[in-house]
């Protein structure tokens, strides 16, 4: 029987001043660094299968980088390309890594951002010591809220303000599940933990601040319980329409005070959890994934018209104004942002290919998923799984933008079913991947 090794690397990726900043429908430039970004690498190694974790402080990876940071692991470690699983955080004051709303990809960020990458899981490798591991489950409730309600006028919104009186009744629900990967010593000296949670983000004292958000807070509370080497990696879940802000009863806590508050409580539970997790030797390793072809959203010859005529100022719009809007209307002031998407993705091929990818980790499954999927999209996998514990990972190896159910995009409409290259899907994804998560986990637990 092998024994399990673990390493762990991290490196800092934060950008230089003047850097834009993605995160919001307007361009910002980079003035000041409230906390720093980092690439942070666990591997496992049984002896037969290892796999990396690499966990990365940007909004959003592409897949043409995350198809060089595997080549580059693959090339220096004895790690398999496909054994490597690559996500972001998500936070909203990090750099541009890809392109939206006029905002281009920072090319030369990107390509350094993969270099760091890939050095973080060479590094974990060169630290590779014996280890022990466990994974638990737990809940967090009261800090993630869906943000997406249905207006008294019939129609859905997101964010519709605190105590809005038009505001009916949320539209969605929330996954307070906490999975939580724990790695030791066989002396019980604390490595790391991946962990797994659905919540947008939180945000920030200075939106030209860079920062981790409350990613990074996390990992400052975990060290303050389990020591300053301690490396916690926080990855999100099925968050597309999850933040947290309980509009019925809006927090006194304002930016960086709030992220730490909601970060400290994500800290306790996720200690609570650890203490109750008896570490083995020898989990069961494995990685499996799949190319999946979805249908991004139509683009009319009529949309490109009117995207045309409202950049050259010739048209205002009305309601709508494009064929693939549905219920509530877009706001005047981001006409001109959808007017751009819209003539972007329609350069798009109608059928996009992507990645869907599973880990295994003892009895755990970890579903890595290109995008925002709704929060009933990932319960629908973990469901199903026929593992006894699945952490649904968004943001992953790629990045195709929202994922709503087919109801919202059909129904309810609202800002994550407006098309953009941030909201690609059209109808039938989120089945596409549920579908193809159960039969990827089944194989891999056979």
């Amino acid at each position: 029987m092998e024994t399990l090794r673990a390493g762990v690397g991290r490196l800092v990726i934060t950008p230089p001043l003047g850097t834009s900043l993605l995160g919001l429908l307007h361009d910002r430039k980079a003035a000041d660094i409230e906390d720093d970004l980092f690439a942070k690498a666990l591997v496992l190694d049984d002896g037969r299968h290892p796999v990396a974790i690499v966990l990365l402080d940007v909004i959003a990876v592409l897949a043409r980088d995350v198809a060089k940071i595997r080549q580059r692991v693959e090339e220096h470690t004895h790690i398999p390309s496909t054994n490597v699983l690559v996500a972001c955080t998500h936070t909203h004051t990090g750099p541009a890594t890809f392109s939206m709303a006029g905002i281009e990809r920072d090319e030369a960020y990107c390509e350094w951002m993969v270099e760091r990458a890939a050095d973080s899981v060479r590094l974990a490798v060169q630290r590779l010591q014996p280890a022990r591991a466990a994974v638990g489950v737990g809940q967090a409730e009261g800090i993630s809220f869906c943000r997406r309600y249905l207006m008294s006028d019939g129609t859905v919104r997101c964010n519709p303000g605190a105590n809005n009186p038009d505001v009916r009744h949320v539209m969605g629900t929330v996954d307070p599940d906490v999975g939580v990967l724990y790695v030791e010593t066989p002396e019980g000296a604390p490595l790391a933990a991946v962990v797994n949670f659905c919540l947008h983000y939180v945000g920030t004292d200075d939106s030209l601040a860079v920062s981790a958000d409350y990613f990074g807070h996390f990992e400052r509370a975990m060290q303050r319980f389990k020591g300053a080497d301690f490396t916690a990696m926080l990855m999100n879940g099925a968050q597309g329409h999850t933040n947290n802000v309980n509009i019925f009863d809006p927090p006194t806590r304002r930016g960086s005070a709030q992220a730490r508050h909601v970060a400290e409580i994500l800290a306790g539970e996720v200690t609570r959890v650890i203490g109750g997790l008896k570490t083995e030797p020898d989990p069961t390793l494995g990685a499996a994934a799949t190319r999946l072809t979805f249908k991004r959203k139509e683009v009319t010859k009529d949309d490109e018209r009117i995207a045309r005529e409202i950049l050259a100022g010739a048209i205002s719009g009305g309601p709508g104004p494009f064929s693939w809007v549905v219920g509530h209307p877009i706001p005047p002031r981001t006409r001109n942002v959808y007017a751009i998407e819209t003539l972007e993705v329609a350069k798009l091929p109608l059928h996009l290919e992507t990645e869907l990818q599973v880990l295994r980790v003892g009895d755990a499954a970890i579903v890595a998923l290109p995008g925002e999927f709704f929060a009933e999209i990932g319960i629908a996998i973990k469901e199903r799984s026929s593992a006894s514990k699945t952490f649904v990972v968004g943001l992953a190896n790629d990045f195709i933008g929202y994922v709503p159910t087919d109801k919202a995009l059909s129904e309810e409409g609202g800002y994550e079913t407006w098309t953009s290259r941030w909201s690609l899907p059209d109808v039938g994804a989120g089945s596409l991947f549920s579908d193809a998560s159960a039969d990827i986990i089944t194989r891999l637990f056979a």
